[in-house]
């Protein structure tokens, strides 16, 4: 699904919201696949590459949220190209790293690296971003008692560290010079600046 529309997006999140309806919270899934722990460990090694007070300051409130939060079935890899999507069906694709995971991790994923520019590698609008944003709660968390202010917040923090997984990459590995490096390290600077005002509307 690396050029999305509506119809596309749409299936993709009933696809997700029926497998995350069916395992929210079932803590018969938490050692099976990609564990909580070691995702908590992959994120926290992050953490210890960002190089930055700022980004470094706002990914332990990050973890804090992440550690907090309900767990549901999460694809923790749901990039747009691990969604096939047909006219009628969406199917989730590439399993590796699923697991008992925070709600939020597959969403911000799935959304978080979308463009609108028409060559992006994933493309997808800011109207569909927002669309999703509403429909994932309006179908999903509502049910589960998650305010609107609570996934707004809790979305701002996930998408933070997506923003966040390419400095690391261009920190550790010493290619600062690199395209997604110099994308990434002002949108996530100005992702933990909203964050540290307690700005939490969403600006794709």
């Amino acid at each position: 699904m690396r050029s999305c529309n509506r119809r596309k997006l749409t299936l993709a999140l009933d696809a997700l919201i029926a497998l995350q309806r069916k395992t929210w919270e079932d803590q018969t899934l938490a050692g099976v696949g990609y564990t909580f722990e070691r995702s908590l460990q992959n994120l926290e090694n992050r953490a210890r590459y960002l190089n930055d007070s700022l980004l470094e300051a706002v990914f332990q409130q990050f973890l804090q949220v992440y550690a907090s939060v309900p767990r549901t079935l999460c694809h923790d890899d749901l990039l747009p190209f691990n969604v096939i999507a047909t006219e009628n069906r969406a199917v989730l694709i590439d399993w590796e790293c699923g697991g008992l995971l925070p709600y939020p991790a597959s969403f911000a994923r799935l959304i978080a690296h979308g463009e609108e520019k028409e060559n992006a590698f994933f493309y997808m609008t800011r109207e569909d971003k927002n669309f999703a944003v509403d429909y994932y709660y309006e179908n999903l968390l509502k049910e589960k008692g998650i305010t609107y202010a609570q996934w707004r917040e809790n979305l701002a923090y996930f998408l933070f560290s997506e923003y966040c997984e390419w400095v690391f990459v261009g920190n550790k590995y010493g290619v600062t010079d690199g395209e997604n490096f110099q994308k990434y390290l002002p949108l996530a600077k100005e992702q933990a600046g909203r964050i540290q005002r307690r700005e939490f509307q969403i600006n794709f």
